[in-house]
């Protein structure tokens, strides 16, 4: 019964953990917006004149940022907290699910 709920957990963890990973860079690009409007443009600007990224476009510029060091050379420790958070729950939710996954396999041997 109780490797039951650490069955359970293990998989709501590893759940919460990937919803965390794939919300965090909308909010790291909110902040960017808000606080840091100049490294904001940065990554908006297309160098194409007045037209910005979009869509598809923007995610990908966002992703290339979000895999630099540039986000803690801002030095803000509230944004690179959330960057580490992004950065990290992508492994913890993997690890969760991989042990849960061994787990599983363990209690039907």
């Amino acid at each position: 019964m109780i490797s039951l709920a650490i069955y359970i957990g293990l998989l709501l963890i590893g759940l919460i953990c990937f919803i965390a990973h794939a919300a965090l860079p909308f909010r790291i690009a909110k902040r960017l917006r808000e606080d840091y409007p100049h490294h904001w443009q940065v990554i908006v600007d297309t160098g194409d004149g007045n037209r910005a990224a979009r869509g598809p476009r923007l995610w990908l510029r966002m992703q290339q940022v979000l895999r630099s060091p540039a986000i803690v050379a801002i030095g803000n420790a509230s944004l690179t907290r959330l960057w580490r958070a992004w950065r990290y729950s992508q492994w913890l939710a993997w690890g969760c699910w991989v042990a849960a996954l061994a787990l599983q396999w363990h209690s039907r041997a």
